[in-house]
């Protein structure tokens, strides 16, 4: 089962403390659909606003969808909602996604607490910055008493189909012959998906790369919109796909893109087919169940609340990608020491792990290093195990596969 958000919570634009949820709706990708200035009272007569966005005064006019006046920075919003106190002089702008203080003093922005979560206070002031999806989607998160991530996750398995998951950095050339086999071969019908990276959307190189790699049969989808991808013309591609690739760029693109939409029910179809998912860098980490470096702000930010949850074609385990060429052996330390359930995966560039069943083989030039916490840490020694290609891994035993030794007889 996939365990993404199916929706987000959209509240009424008024910021009285009755105001119920009155109905649900999917964010945009590129948020806040027009800009607008929030401010405690009257915009100063030489506030320079040549571009004419319209100001709201907090607890007097209308909020935008989602967000709740606070007379007090320590006041806790209604469930569902972002709080905002603004100091006397600050200036809340959201132009899109980017959420900046464009006045003195200080801007606080709220978010409840839940059952598995402590209030949270985001405070904007110099050149602070803060995404208006993260917000929305964490205080609906927290709404809908998100469970994520689970105490106990799935069982790394893919019961059907073949994933094959590249660390970036290019890839070899069996790593490629693997994909293309599992997806038919030349008479196979290749998705590609390269809405990772920003818009303009760029399809020829992903083109390209499936070209050279043995895809005769390839459409490339660049939607980020929801109209755009559930167009019948678009959701009878997926239905007649034997293989898609995910392409890299930043992991978070693909849920603003296809949370809450069709698609991910027709990505696990193509596995349920026995057919093939693959990606490089952010399609590798989206293959997984949590979404490491999945913060809109950056990718050094290894857990961000409201970006956490993946595609979770493999359960049960966090990816990460480009390991030892840049050095993130200390980061999935992190990940792991914080949510010790998870299995972590550590991809070297141009090295994949190609997975059927519970069963992952290493393929390339690199390394995998498997972080388990449920076996002991010893001072002195990695607190992982790393294996090349040829090797096999029981991603459910979370144990190297022993081959039987060949008889020289």
């Amino acid at each position: 089962m996939i365990r993404a958000i199916v929706a987000i919570l959209v509240f009424t634009t008024h910021a009285s403390a009755q105001d119920a949820p009155k109905t649900v709706e999917r964010l945009s990708p590129y948020g806040l659909a027009r800009p607008v200035l929030v401010t405690a009272s009257e915009l100063p007569e030489d506030f320079p606003n040549d571009a004419k966005i319209p100001a709201v005064i907090g607890g007097k006019d209308p909020l935008p969808d989602g967000f709740q006046w606070l007379t007090k920075p320590d006041a806790q919003p209604d469930a569902g909602r972002v709080g905002v106190h603004l100091d006397d002089g600050a200036i809340l702008k959201i132009e899109k996604r980017k959420m900046t203080n464009i006045g003195p003093g200080t801007v606080t922005l709220v978010l409840a607490k839940s059952s598995n979560r402590p209030s949270r206070t985001v405070t904007l002031e110099g050149k602070a910055v803060a995404d208006y999806n993260e917000l929305r989607r964490v205080a609906a998160e927290r709404a809908a008493g998100s469970p994520y991530p689970p105490k106990e996750p799935g069982k790394p398995i893919v019961p059907k189909g073949t994933l094959v998951i590249v660390g970036g950095g290019g890839m070899t050339p069996d790593i490629g012959k693997r994909f293309i086999d599992a997806g038919g071969g030349e008479k196979g019908k290749f998705i590609a998906l390269p809405i990772s990276m920003p818009d303009p959307i760029r399809t020829q190189a992903e083109e390209t790369f499936l070209k050279r790699i043995g895809a005769k049969d390839i459409t490339v989808v660049p939607y980020r919109e929801q109209k755009d991808l559930e167009d019948p013309k678009t959701i009878e591609l997926f239905k007649n796909a034997t293989g898609i690739w995910f392409g890299g760029g930043r992991q978070w693109n693909f849920m603003d893109a296809y949370e809450g939409t069709k698609l991910p029910a027709l990505f696990r179809e193509v596995l349920n087919r026995g057919g093939v998912i693959g990606g490089s860098s952010a399609g590798a980490t989206i293959q997984g169940d949590y979404m490491v470096r999945g913060a809109p702000a950056g990718p050094n930010n290894m857990m961000c609340e409201g970006y956490e949850r993946a595609l979770g074609f493999l359960p049960g385990v966090g990816i990460d990608q480009h390991f030892s060429a840049r050095n993130r052996f200390k980061d999935l330390t992190a990940f792991v020491t914080t949510y010790p359930q998870f299995l972590g995966i550590g991809i070297d560039e141009a090295t994949a792990i190609v997975v059927t069943g519970s069963t992952a083989e290493i393929l390339g030039r690199g390394k995998v290093h498997f972080y388990d916490r449920r076996k002991p840490v010893k001072d002195g020694e990695p607190d992982y195990e790393a294996f090349p290609a040829g090797v096999k891994y029981d991603l459910v035993k979370r144990a190297k596969i022993d081959e039987p030794k060949k008889s020289n007889e």
